[in-house]
């Protein structure tokens, strides 16, 4: 084989594993599904190669191939983004009847105090907090309830002891929450059924299992099945946590009627883990889920990095259809 075939062939094979990871295909397998939560990565990534194999002396024209193949991955990547950065609908003006979603995974480091400025400061009705404990949570709702804003707390107990529990916190304005299920999650989740259905919704804060080895991916697609399951079949739902998946994962792409809050207001481009990336290089896999015939999303962002977690908050409001 000559040198200029080689190079065709591999500019052939280059560009395809690309397309591949744009689409995404094999989103669902290992290390596949590791790769492509980093969109923005792949794209820089790529753009830098081609930039790289320009700039080599003398070699511009032998290595075309690998070079169009390398600026044609940058480009899907970019592409969705953009996309992604494109809101569903016009804006819509917020009102003091607007429902405020918060979702902190908290790693069990951020202090009862540092969490409820959080909570006061975006002036949340729900907050769900993976890896958060039990009593962190009370002494947020006592904070709350000494600013006059009495919050409703739950936790659910994962399977692993290294991870805590998920907390959730209901103001006591959205509706009364006496008890909850548990939802069959490795790390953790839960679902708060209100006493009055048609004046509260259903409420869900979930931590679905990591995709950290190639020994978790099964249950890692069973939690995210599970939890966008939870939340196509729940009329009226509201679904906030650590989903540990970005949407391109094939646990999450079957919504049904729910919608993604950062998708539908055109901010699914930015990510949240680790809080040490920038959030345009982080992987967006903290998701707030609602039912789309009941409720309009009217904002959501991606805020700063707080208290030492690795990841970083989500606020999502939204306004009853």
């Amino acid at each position: 084989m000559t040198a200029a075939r080689a190079v065709l062939v591999a500019g052939i094979v280059v560009g395809a594993l690309l397309l591949c990871l744009a689409l995404p295909v094999g989103a669902g397998l290992y290390p596949v599904a590791q790769v492509v939560s980093f969109r923005a990565v792949l794209g820089l990534g790529s753009l830098a190669m081609a930039i790289l194999l320009v700039a080599l002396p003398g070699t511009r024209r032998a290595l075309l191939p690998l070079v169009v193949a390398f600026a044609v991955g940058a480009a899907a990547q970019g592409c969705v983004l953009a996309w992604r950065s494109v809101p569903h609908g016009p804006p819509t003006a917020e009102s003091t009847d607007d429902l405020v979603v918060l979702s902190f995974n908290t790693l069990d480091v951020v202090s009862a105090q540092d969490l409820f400025q959080l909570v006061a400061a975006q002036h949340a009705d729900v907050v769900a907090l993976p890896e958060t404990s039990h009593p962190t949570g009370k002494k947020v709702a006592a904070l709350m309830a000494q600013a006059g804003h009495p919050m409703q707390v739950h936790t659910a107990i994962g399977a692993s002891p290294m991870v805590s529990g998920t907390t959730l916190l209901v103001g006591e304005r959205v509706g009364d929450y006496p008890t909850t299920t548990p939802l069959a999650t490795s790390f953790g989740s839960l679902r708060a059924d209100p006493i009055d259905p048609a004046t509260s919704p259903v409420v869900v804060a979930a931590h679905p299992m990591s995709p950290g080895h190639r020994r978790t991916m099964d249950a890692w697609r069973h939690d995210t099945a599970l939890i966008a399951h939870t939340c196509a079949t729940t009329p009226g739902a509201i679904v906030a946590g650590d989903m540990n998946a970005t949407l391109d994962h094939p646990g999450l792409r079957d919504l049904g009627p729910c919608v993604d809050a950062a998708r539908e207001v055109g901010e699914a481009a930015h990510g949240t883990w680790p809080s040490s990336a920038p959030s345009l290089l982080a992987a967006p896999i903290d998701h707030v889920f609602v039912d789309g015939r009941v409720w309009r999303v009217v904002r959501f962002a991606v805020l700063p990095a707080t208290g030492g977690s690795d990841h970083r908050p989500i606020v999502a409001t939204l306004e009853r259809r």
